[in-house]
């Protein structure tokens, strides 16, 4: 299964570059279908999700403080966004410094781990095999990093071992 990473300008800013994923042959990116999937049963934190990544982009930074870490596995920088920590809304995504976010999906959380709801899982794990292929492809200077560091130099296109 190929994808490619997607800029979303109209989140990203000078303190930092949102991008998420959109796979092979579809129109959408994970993180649209993310907004459609919880927009009628979550609208105040979609909402909340929206403008803190908008905070993001032009204010902050990605600031550790807005993420849950330790999501993925040590290192890989998977974390889940939500608006307040007493709220349920996740969702996932690749932390690169506090200059690129790449989104994923994500859902409700109504289980102790996210190995207990298999949507959780599966948005999971396609996140922390995404980070394991870019950090490869970057260690081998296939993906390289723009000067000031909030960007990706090029388009590029990973092709995932999972279903």
């Amino acid at each position: 299964m190929k994808c490619k990473l997607k800029k979303l300008s109209h989140l990203s800013g000078n303190k930092a570059s949102i991008y998420s994923v959109i796979m092979e042959k579809e129109s959408e990116t994970l993180f649209e279908k993310f907004l459609k999937e919880n927009f009628i049963s979550h609208k105040s934190e979609i909402i909340d999700i929206a403008q803190r990544l908008k905070t993001i982009g032009a204010k902050t930074g990605a600031r550790e403080i807005f993420f849950k870490s330790g999501e993925g596995k040590l290192g890989d920088g998977v974390c889940a966004l939500y608006d307040c920590p007493n709220h349920r809304l996740r969702l996932y995504c690749i932390r690169y410094g506090t200059q690129i976010i790449v989104l994923g999906g994500g859902g409700q959380k109504n289980v102790r781990t996210l190995q207990e709801d298999p949507k959780l899982k599966k948005e999971n794990y396609f996140l922390r095999e995404l980070s394991k292929q870019i950090t490869e492809k970057i260690k081998n200077a296939e993906i390289k990093y723009s000067k000031n560091g909030l960007d990706f130099e090029e388009d590029f296109e990973i092709d995932l071992n999972i279903e």
